[in-house]
C-alpha cells in the first residue's frame, strides 16, 4: 500500500507492535481502510459516533461492568453489530499472550472463541493486545491517522461531492477528537481548528441537548440511532445563530459555544440565548408537539484540554437536570447545588464506595431494601414530616412508620442521629448520579 493511500488496519499493527498486538481473527480484512478510533466507554451508550471505517477498541473489564447494565451484551454480540455498522476492525484489550494464562476466566477465553468465529464470518479483523487500559493505544492509532493525513491531504483528487463530505468527515473527527481529549497535543488541535475556521485561542464552553430524553433506544448501546432531521436542523441553527462549532448524532446534538471571556456574566449571557434558540427552534411546551428536549451548557473551557471537561458537565447537567428539574431547560453545573460536588466525587472514584458503605444494610433486605430507600428519600425531603411523607408515598401513616422502624433496625443506629441522615441523604442522592 502507498504510504499517501488510506491507512489500513495492517499498517496499524506496525504502529501498535509495541503494544504486543496480534491478530486472533478476520485476516481476510487487513487491507480495510481505517478514518479514526473509538473505544468503549463503561457507561452507556459505550460507542458514539461511527460512520463506518473505525477502528473500535474495548476493554474485558469494561465489557464486563457493562454487562450489569445490559445483560444480553456479549462479545460475541458486539462483535456482530460492530460488523453490521461497518467498523474497520475491532481491538480486544486485557487478552493475555498465553491463553492458558490464569487472567483469562474460561467465560472470557469461550467468548474470545464465539468472537473470532464471527469475526472471520464477518471478516472483520479481530485484534487483540494484553494491556485493559486502551488510552494510549487509541493516542497511538490517532496520531499516525493525522499524521498521514497531514502529511498526504491530498494523496487522491476526489469529486466536488466527495470532496465536500471529505470536509464534513475531517470537521466530525477533529470535534470528536477535541471533544474526547484524544489528539496528538494542543498546538495541533489549535491548528486543525484554525483550518476548520474555530479559533481555540478564545474561551468555549460546551452545549449538549437531547431531544429524546425519554427515549432510551435513542441511544442504545452504541449509541448508533437514526438520524434525527430536527437534531440536524438544531445544529444548522447553532451554526448560523450562534456560530457554533456543532454536529448531531441521531436525537443528540453537540456545540461548542464561543465567549468572549470566561466571566459568570458573558456565561450567563450565552445561557440565555442558548435557551432562547432551543426553545424557539424545538418549542417551550405549550404545543403538545413540542419535543421534550434537555439540554446541559459546560463550564467555560479556556484551552482545547478543557473542553473534555466541559462536555461531560454538559451531559452530567442535563441528564441530571431532567431528573431534577423536568424538561426544556439549559442547566448549568452551577444549577445542580449538592449534586455537583457528588459528580466530583464520581469522577475521583469515591462516590460509589462511599454510597455501597452507607447503603448496603438497607440493602441487606434484598427484597424491600429499594423501597426502604425511597422511603427515606421522602421521609427526608419532607423534613421528617411523617404526613407529608405518606401522603407522597401515598402510604398509610402506619406503613411509613412500619418501613422507618425496619431502616433503623437494618441501620443500627437512630434516625435522629444528624450525622447518620446527612450520610444517607448524600448516598441516596449519590446513588441516582451513579445510577445516571
Amino acid at each position: 500500500m502507498s504510504a499517501s493511500g488510506p491507512v489500513t488496519v495492517r499498517e496499524l499493527l506496525a504502529v501498535l507492535r509495541r503494544w504486543q498486538v496480534r491478530v486472533l481473527a478476520g485476516e481476510t480484512g487487513l487491507n480495510h481502510p481505517v478514518t479514526w478510533a473509538n473505544t468503549m466507554r463503561a457507561r452507556l451508550p459505550a460507542f458514539e459516533g461511527f460512520t463506518g471505517g473505525e477502528l473500535a477498541l474495548l476493554a474485558l473489564p469494561v465489557l464486563r461492568a457493562l454487562r450489569s447494565q445490559v445483560d444480553s451484551l456479549t462479545l460475541p454480540g458486539v462483535v456482530r453489530q460492530l460488523g453490521a455498522i461497518g467498523v474497520a476492525a475491532i481491538l480486544v484489550g486485557g487478552v493475555p499472550e498465553d491463553a492458558a494464562d490464569p487472567a483469562l476466566s474460561s467465560a472470557d477465553a469461550a467468548a474470545l472463541r464465539e468472537a473470532s468465529a464471527r469475526a472471520d464470518e464477518l471478516s472483520v479483523p479481530l485484534l487483540a493486545v494484553p494491556v485493559t487500559t486502551l488510552t494510549e493505544v487509541e493516542h497511538d492509532i490517532v496520531s499516525h491517522l493525522i499524521a498521514r493525513r497531514e502529511r498526504h491531504p491530498r494523496a487522491a483528487e476526489p469529486s466536488p461531492a466527495d470532496a465536500a463530505r471529505l470536509r464534513a468527515s475531517l470537521r466530525t473527527e477533529a470535534f470528536d477528537a477535541l471533544l474526547t481529549g484524544t489528539y496528538a497535543g494542543e498546538s495541533a488541535m489549535r491548528a486543525r481548528a484554525a483550518q476548520l475556521g474555530y479559533d481555540l485561542a478564545r474561551p468555549h464552553a460546551v452545549l449538549w441537548v437531547n431531544l429524546a430524553p425519554h427515549d432510551p433506544a435513542a441511544s442504545g448501546v452504541f449509541g448508533l440511532p437514526a438520524a434525527n432531521p430536527a437534531a440536524a436542523r438544531l445544529a444548522d441553527e447553532l451554526t448560523n445563530s450562534l456560530g457554533a462549532w456543532a454536529r448531531a448524532r441521531g436525537a443528540h446534538v453537540t456545540a461548542l459555544l464561543a465567549l468572549d471571556r470566561p466571566t459568570p456574566g458573558v456565561s450567563g449571557d450565552l445561557h440565555d440565548r442558548a435557551r432562547a434558540l432551543l426553545t424557539r427552534v424545538l418549542g417551550d411546551g405549550s404545543s403538545p408537539a413540542d419535543a421534550a428536549w434537555i439540554a446541559g451548557l459546560g463550564e467555560p473551557a479556556t484551552s482545547p484540554a478543557q473542553v473534555h471537561r466541559s462536555s461531560t458537565e454538559a451531559r452530567d447537567a442535563a441528564r441530571l437536570g431532567y431528573a431534577l428539574l423536568g424538561p426544556r431547560r439549559v442547566v448549568r453545573p452551577a444549577d445542580l447545588g449538592i449534586y455537583r460536588l457528588l459528580l466530583i466525587l464520581r469522577d475521583a472514584g469515591e462516590l460509589a464506595p462511599f454510597v455501597q458503605r452507607t447503603l448496603d444494610p438497607l440493602l441487606a433486605d434484598t427484597r424491600n431494601g429499594d423501597a426502604l430507600i425511597d422511603t427515606l428519600d421522602a421521609f427526608f425531603a419532607c423534613n421528617g414530616n411523617l404526613s407529608e411523607a405518606a401522603r407522597r408515598l401515598h402510604l398509610h401513616r402506619n406503613s411509613l412508620i412500619y418501613r422507618l422502624n425496619r431502616a433503623r433496625e437494618l441501620l443500627g443506629r437512630d434516625l435522629d442521629d444528624a450525622e447518620l441522615r446527612l450520610a444517607l441523604q448524600l448516598a441516596i442522592k449519590g446513588r441516582r448520579v451513579l445510577e445516571m
